[in-house]
């Protein structure tokens, strides 16, 4: 009898245990601030790996859609003659996203580059989003999820907590705007009451932080 209780008592002990691990693990299979659904889209250059949406253990993610990727064909070029260099500061917490709308009124393609870098200059994110002819074009920090048609291809450009400041070379007869939104439930929809406030542009990048306070 003795025996038949010993017996039982280590089996219980161990279901108990596997059903702990079980859920341990399930529990960690998403980030806070990006569904698990993340996962699946591809990255660029490398594997984004554990960790949450705005401090990835990877390297950060940029996923633009195949209409929207530059291919050099009918395109403006980005000469020194067509093209201005503007600089702000992104915002890419848990908490936060921003967003960025590119118009452009030529009737051809523009392209649009766009890089970040760490605080000590360092490149961090370095890409490039064709704008169509008359087109509009929306870029997020955070995945998009809403019934908005109009934000169906948003450009998906995860700056991260590392992005200190980012620039954008912007073609002649692209206009530039944006905004930081505060969302706290892992991705961002347009439709929802959200506070936001507006990015400042410049073409100064010292001017985007705040000024050196002399002693």
């Amino acid at each position: 009898m003795k025996k038949h209780l010993m017996l039982l008592s280590l089996t219980t002990f161990i279901v108990v245990s596997v059903l702990s691990l079980v859920t341990l693990v399930l529990a960690q299979g998403a980030t806070d601030s990006q569904p698990e659904i993340a996962a699946s889209r591809p990255v660029q250059g490398g594997p984004s790996g554990a960790g949450t949406d705005s401090n990835p253990t990877g390297l950060p993610e940029v996923v633009i859609p195949e209409m929207y990727r530059h291919t050099g064909a009918n395109a403006t070029s980005a000469t020194a003659g067509n093209v201005a260099t503007v600089y702000f500061t992104p915002q890419d917490e848990n908490t936060s996203t921003t967003v960025l709308f590119l118009y452009n009124t030529n009737a051809d393609t523009a392209t649009v580059g766009l890089q970040t870098f760490y605080i000590n200059g360092s490149l961090t994110i370095s890409t490039s989003v064709d704008i169509p002819p008359l087109g509009l074009v929306r870029i997020c920090a955070d995945t998009v999820n809403t019934v908005s048609a109009s934000w169906a291809n948003t450009v998906l450009v995860n700056f991260t907590t590392f992005s200190a400041y980012a620039k954008m070379t912007v073609p002649t007869g692209v206009k530039a705007d944006g905004y930081v939104a505060w969302d706290t439930v892992g991705f961002y929809d347009p439709l929802s009451n959200t506070l936001t406030l507006p990015l400042r542009f410049s073409t100064d990048p010292a001017s985007v932080f705040l000024p050196s306070i002399q002693g």
